[in-house]
């Protein structure tokens, strides 16, 4: 088997990538051999229950050997071999057979064929090919229903459909009602209409079922054949398609260390979650598209330009994910610069001061301090401002103080000037009207102004 956590257990797991997929593929083939080579059919395993409704349970293997003696592979009572009934595992509770009042058995089947979701997606483009009315189609889907109809007829010789049915498939066994109390074993009642179809395929599967217990029956699943398929996939890949097969499952990795990193930022990041979904969402999206490359989309009688995957992977996941990376770097770098030296505990209302304050600040906005220039943090931005400065001096050799006149404050990118004609008005007192306003910018020079010629004023 292969070792580690990283390959879980039991059937492949259509919501993973497709290389885990076949990992486990080949863990579940390596399985099967080892079971097979030990004599012991997968009914048998410690803690396998068996349910009604399930269309059998984990039941036997398709492909034990034959050499095995039939104690080693059912249940049977004394008599068993004396009625000619093979491959029982357990009686069905004590249900009773319709037309005889034989005991109803269940029967040891083949486990269901595990699949990957490229065999799935094979099978299902095989039988929208051949249609619905094909006999090869019909043949692939209920392979594994006949297999269960053999093993059923070797456990129960004097078992009807109707008896199979209401072991396999309960819903489709409707009970008379009332109940008659002198026969409590469920054999009072009829099929149900889908059942009774003329020429449907379980009627038709079942009278072709022959009474072949499932250790004689050929194989479902060929463990070696389908290792032997993953050892090929795997071998045929080039390093670059191993990449393709790895990259949906980085990029999710990503996504989680990003978001185990980023919790205590998350409250002030601008729409966090909502980017989070969103990457989530596109990630799982791509990871179900068929890979297309640069070469492959001028293909086809009428080509048409799409946008292959590793450009969507770019544009759509890798460039939000640096964008929201360097949103939570600034959030926490702005955290540490501004309140890391607070020693005493911040009640809540201070804390939701912090959270506005860097929201603000990570948006571009312009933001108020409380209590301006006796807030503490002013003092620390002045300090985060002189350091700035002195790093941008430090290979001219030029002093702040020479340079800005003991200012630590960058130059401002915006001036305003206004100049107001002082007055006095009759009913506002002091005040006017008149002003004019310049503001200077690097590269935009404004004025306004507004003027008045009413006589109230002095």
């Amino acid at each position: 088997m292969l070792p580690g956590t990283c390959v879980a257990s039991g059937f492949p797991d259509s919501r993973t990538c497709l290389l885990h997929q076949k990992l486990q593929m080949l863990n579940v083939c390596m399985e099967r051999r080892t079971l097979r080579d030990g004599g012991l059919p997968f009914a048998m395993r410690p803690g396998t229950t068996t349910t009604a409704g399930s269309g059998g349970s984990s039941a036997g293997p398709g492909g034990a050997g034959g050499d095995q003696s039939d104690e080693e592979f059912f249940d049977c009572s004394d008599d068993e071999q004396e009625s000619g009934a093979t491959g029982r595992l357990s009686r069905l509770g004590n249900m009773l057979l319709v037309h005889s009042d034989e005991p109803l058995y269940i029967p040891v089947t083949q486990e269901p064929v595990p699949k990957t979701e490229d065999q799935l997606e094979d099978d299902a483009e095989v039988m929208l090919k051949l249609g619905p009315g094909s006999e090869l189609c019909t043949q692939m889907m209920s392979a594994s229903l006949l297999s269960d109809m053999e093993s059923f007829k070797a456990a129960n010789p004097a078992g009807q459909l109707e008896d199979f049915i209401r072991w396999y498939s309960p819903r489709d066994w409707i009970e008379e009602e009332p109940v008659d109390e002198q026969d409590p074993f469920g054999r009072k009642g009829r099929l149900s209409a889908r059942m009774l179809i003329p020429g449907n395929t379980w009627q038709t599967v079942w009278e072709g079922a022959r009474a072949v217990p499932a250790r004689r029956q050929k194989r479902l699943f060929d463990d070696t054949r389908e290792a032997e398929k993953v050892l090929h996939f795997l071998e045929s890949r080039t390093i670059g398609q191993i990449a393709q097969l790895t990259i949906a499952t980085l990029f999710h990795v990503g996504v989680l260390t990003l978001t185990q990193q980023s919790d205590a930022e998350r409250s002030v990041v601008p729409q966090y979650d909502e980017t989070i979904d969103r990457i989530t969402a596109a990630c799982c999206r791509l990871s179900r598209e068929t890979w297309t490359t640069v070469a492959e989309r001028g293909k086809g009688p009428t080509p048409t330009p799409r946008v292959n995957s590793q450009t969507k992977y770019e544009q759509q996941l890798l460039a939000e994910m640096m964008q929201l990376e360097c949103t939570v770097t600034q959030a926490r770098s702005l955290r540490r610069k501004l309140y890391a030296s607070e020693s005493s505990p911040v009640d809540e209302q201070k804390l939701a001061q912090q959270k506005k304050l860097i929201c603000d600040l990570l948006q571009a906005r312009e933001t108020n301090l409380p209590e301006g220039v006796s807030n503490p943090i002013s003092g620390r931005l002045l300090l985060l401002f002189e350091e700035a400065r002195r790093a941008a001096n430090e290979q001219q050799g030029t002093s702040i103080e020479q340079q800005s006149g003991g200012n630590t404050l960058p130059d401002p990118i915006e001036k305003q000037f206004t100049l107001r004609l002082s007055g006095h008005t009759v009913s506002k007192g002091v005040g006017s009207p008149q002003f004019l306003r310049a503001i200077l910018m690097p590269q935009e020079f404004r004025l306004c102004g507004a003027f008045s010629h009413n006589t109230t004023f002095c």
